[in-house]
């Protein structure tokens, strides 16, 4: 079964809170922030609102970039989620990235992290970004063909670069209007 071309992407609502919140903490034992700096000291309507700003250039924090947070769902249920990089700074060019997405355990492999690329892809290209870089742990397969399977390809002057915290990471730029 695949859920890629039956997917609802969107930003995060009122009403997914418990889901994103309980997806939030399943990823946190993969050592992976599904909520973005999420605290559960803020106020929910509070932190949708500023991931809403954030998309809309509005309210970002000094040495932050222009961003979108957007939820995939399948028949209601959370399945994944997608941040986008309008911007690069010097962190995000070198390792971060235009795009990075998660999805829950139970819906990988299932094409669900494929969707979520390809919806950021046609957000960036919407916003006339030409190439996004997409970057990934080297150890992490599936996401090295997720990146490869959206028309990835591997950085011709850096291809990976080490990190000081975990696995080296991969990069690749992925031409925004080879997505339909």
């Amino acid at each position: 079964m695949r859920l890629g071309d039956t997917l609802e992407i969107r930003e995060l609502e009122s009403q997914d809170e418990q889901q994103a919140i309980d997806a939030h903490h399943q990823l946190l034992a993969e050592d992976f922030e599904f909520l973005p700096f999420w605290s559960s000291d803020e106020d929910w309507e509070d932190y949708i609102y500023r991931m809403s700003a954030g998309r809309r250039g509005e309210h970002i924090p000094e040495g932050w970039v222009r961003s979108g947070l957007f939820a995939a769902f399948d028949q209601g249920d959370l399945v994944g989620r997608i941040s986008l990089r309008y911007e690069l700074n010097d962190g995000l060019l070198q390792v971060g990235g235009h795009i990075g997405y998660g999805v829950i355990p139970e819906y990988r492999r299932l094409g669900v992290a494929q969707a979520l690329c390809k919806f950021g892809l046609q957000e960036l290209r919407d916003a006339e970004i030409e190439h996004a870089l997409v970057t990934c742990d080297s150890d992490n397969i599936a996401s090295k063909s997720t990146i490869e399977r959206c028309g990835g390809l591997l950085d011709a002057e850096l291809p990976e670069i080490e990190v000081s915290d975990g696995p080296s990471k991969l990069r690749f730029w992925i031409p925004t209007r080879s997505i339909r």
